[in-house]
């Protein structure tokens, strides 16, 4: 038993953990090209906003850094009532797209 559970937690087949809200983040530094592979879990990490109209919407607000990468990159993206993707920036970095 002990060992189907850890074979399903060690899924490499999965690439979105299960019973996940979220979605991978896939960013390079234009400074020394370090790439990071995060994921977002949109029910913990995204922040609500709250709009004049009284519709609420998100963003998400985050600093990447690694260990051997001098630099800092920030990223900020806005999403929808229904976390969809609205519009996302970028400083210090570039997003990598499939």
């Amino acid at each position: 038993m002990f060992k189907k559970l850890v074979a399903k937690l060690l899924d490499k087949e999965n690439p979105q953990p299960a019973g996940s809200d979220g979605f991978f983040l896939d960013v390079r530094c234009t400074e020394c090209n370090a790439q990071f592979h995060l994921f977002i879990h949109k029910s913990w990490e995204l922040s609500q906003n709250f709009e004049k109209d009284g519709s609420v919407t998100y963003f998400l607000k985050k600093t990447i850094f690694g260990v051997g990468c001098p630099n800092r990159i920030h990223v900020e993206m806005t999403f929808d009532s229904n976390k969809n993707l609205i519009s996302q920036h970028i400083e210090n970095g570039e997003f990598i797209e499939d």
